[in-house]
């Protein structure tokens, strides 16, 4: 398999995922919990875990989330423009892997400063469009307690996936590094 091969079938299962674990989280909460004040979305999660292996191929999955999410809540037009654009507001946590390069996994503070960065730039993405669509300036802190459940998941998934070899970690550089272990374990043996 080539390493283009490999990214999009990476991307392509990334994206599966993404599809049937938000619709399923989404549609659970709006079936069985619709008066809860707060939701659980599963995208902030696969959004950080997307742009850690794919940086910039991976710019599609907080339009994605935002799709899923509002197809399966049944969402106006205003909520697409609001969920879909304003997720895409996490693309700006990509500058943080220009500023300390992409190897976090030995750090959990710069690990949760990129998924705290993640959902505020989603936060404030959703915000300005919402303000947009006519919502007042206040709907800023509904965005941000709705789903800080959320936050709080997606922290502690990718603080332990950061702890298995290649999972939260940038694909090339992964392939790369366990490639020279392989070869240095062969020169060794022979």
């Amino acid at each position: 398999m080539t390493f283009r091969q490999y990214r999009r079938t990476d991307l392509l299962i990334l994206s599966v995922m993404t599809c049937i674990f938000e619709g399923a989280v989404t549609l659970a909460g709006c079936k069985w919990f619709p008066e809860q004040p707060y939701s659980l979305s599963l995208t902030l999660t696969i959004v950080c875990l997307a742009f850690m292996r794919w940086d910039k191929y991976a710019l599609f999955f907080p339009a994605l989330g935002g799709v899923v999410f509002c197809v399966a809540s049944g969402a106006e037009f205003s909520q697409y423009i609001i969920y879909c654009a304003g997720n895409c507001a996490a693309i700006a946590s990509l500058l943080f892997f220009r500023i300390w390069g992409k190897d976090l996994r030995g750090d959990a503070i710069k690990t949760l400063v990129f998924v705290c960065a993640s959902f505020g730039f989603m936060q404030v993405g959703r915000w300005i469009f919402a303000l947009i669509f006519g919502a007042g300036p206040i709907i800023i802190l509904n965005f941000i307690s709705t789903d800080a459940l959320s936050l709080l998941f997606a922290a502690v998934v990718i603080l332990l996936a950061r702890k298995t070899d290649g999972l939260f970690e940038d694909q090339k550089a992964y392939l790369l590094r366990t490639e020279a272990q392989r070869e240095k374990a062969r020169r060794g043996e022979g």
